[in-house]
């Protein structure tokens, strides 16, 4: 888990099942299998923290970027045959939909908050050093 990034989350968790806000609390908590597969269990590759702080996924926004080479190949090919983007905006759905996107907030409202407390004991304090 990435204990600096949990205080850049600004936003709070909306209740689960509620609507997705981007609080990002959920990918920083525990890495999606998705995420897992890029090679770290920890420590999300894929976690985009956008300019409004929010955070979205670049797995779905663009895999392209986060996936290696021989990942995208069919997709790429599926681009070329079509002359648009179509594999690029299939491997997106795909991916929206296997971290279960637009079906509202999976985060148990009980376990976010024992997250964020165990962020909070992690924090070391900021010291000047003189």
């Amino acid at each position: 888990m990435r204990w600096q990034l949990i205080e850049a989350v600004v936003l709070d968790k909306p209740a689960e099942g509620d609507s997705c806000n981007g609080c990002g609390l959920c990918c920083i908590a525990q890495v999606c299998d998705l995420g897992v597969a890029l090679g770290d269990d920890r420590n999300c590759r894929a976690l985009i923290q956008n300019a409004d702080n929010t955070f979205s996924c670049g797995l779905v926004l663009d895999p392209y970027r986060y996936l290696d080479a021989d990942a995208v190949k069919p997709w790429r090919i599926i681009d070329e045959m079509s002359g648009s983007n179509a594999g690029e905006e299939a491997l997106k759905k795909m991916n929206a939909e296997g971290l279960g996107a637009g079906r509202g907030c999976d985060t148990d409202d009980e376990e976010a908050s024992k997250i964020i407390e165990e962020a909070h004991a992690n924090w070391q304090l900021n010291l000047p050093l003189h």
